[in-house]
């Protein structure tokens, strides 16, 4: 086996998941061929046009900016094991800038008043299934994977009328609050289903009865996109993203955004703040909405 194969297994090995391991040896291998030499070769020229070529291909949209940060901490921190193991005599890309992917919520990714009152106008023609599940992740800020697996046994009702769905974490318990139009349009759709619904059952299923999936969802949200003809698709993250800069829009603070959306850290809400000066109030107890 030649030294850098050894060199290259010797490094895998320290990594502990083997999709980790995976992520690596391909990136790697791609750097290799991209500077058509072995990487103990490698110049500073070499490392810079690698870089160079990232952000090329960010600039015309053939690469996401926050995979170019990937690729290039993957390839930094390889170099840095050949560096203090004595492979090479310096890591070049120590002194080549690093893409950095924006941690702002860029404002294409928050549906505007009147868009949202298009889409939501083109959702209640569909099957009540479909518009619920997209309902309730705007109206509660739920993730797509949450609203898939959700179960009719996470809903729960306290004393005073509120309704709210309990998410088991790591940490503990989280409870979401749910809108009061949008628990009636669950339990009208749970209505509307033809055979008993078990309390461990999931909320939303497909034609088989087994749970919906999330490419159903989206593939709905893009047609109702379409045919609302709105500027552009979205996705249900940024139904997600709209919930939260509406919210604080109102006057909703980071801490109780923070506990409705499950966040580990109510600074994500900073994210926000380049957009919520240009949109129009809306929020889940602060909102002037109805879904009837």
């Amino acid at each position: 086996m030649q030294t850098s194969e050894k060199i290259l297994l010797s490094f895998l090995s320290r990594l502990e998941r083997e999709k980790t391991k995976n992520d690596y040896k391909r990136d790697i291998n791609s750097f290799v061929k991209f500077i058509d030499k072995d990487f103990l070769e490698a110049n500073f020229y070499d490392c810079k046009k690698y870089i160079n070529d990232l952000n090329m291909r960010v600039s015309s949209k053939k690469l996401a900016i926050s995979t170019a940060e990937k690729l290039y901490s993957q390839i930094y921190s390889f170099f840095n094991y050949l560096e203090e193991n004595n492979y090479i005599s310096y890591n070049h890309f120590k002194k080549i800038s690093k893409p950095i992917a924006s941690r702002n919520i860029s404002k294409e990714r928050i549906i505007n008043w009147e868009e949202l009152d298009k889409l939501i106008s083109i959702l209640k023609t569909y099957n009540l299934r479909d518009y619920s599940i997209l309902m309730l992740i705007f109206t509660s800020g739920l993730t797509l994977n949450e609203a898939v697996n959700l179960k009719w046994n996470q809903f729960v009702i306290d004393d005073r009328g509120n309704i709210g769905i309990v998410f088991t974490t790591k940490y503990g318990k989280r409870y979401t609050k749910v809108h009061k139009d949008t628990w009636n349009l669950l339990q009208k759709y749970r209505n509307s289903l033809s055979s008993l619904i078990a309390q461990d059952s999931y909320v939303f299923l497909n034609n088989r009865g087994s749970k919906i999936t999330g490419r159903w969802i989206r593939m709905v949200l893009k047609k109702a996109c379409k045919e609302a003809a709105l500027d552009r698709e979205y996705t249900p993250r940024d139904l997600r993203h709209t919930l939260v800069a509406y919210t604080l829009k109102k006057g909703a603070s980071s801490k109780q955004v923070k506990q409705q959306l499950g966040w580990s850290n109510e600074n994500l809400a900073q994210r926000y703040l380049y957009t919520i000066q240009q949109l129009e109030d809306n929020a889940i107890d602060y909102l002037n909405f109805s879904l009837k």
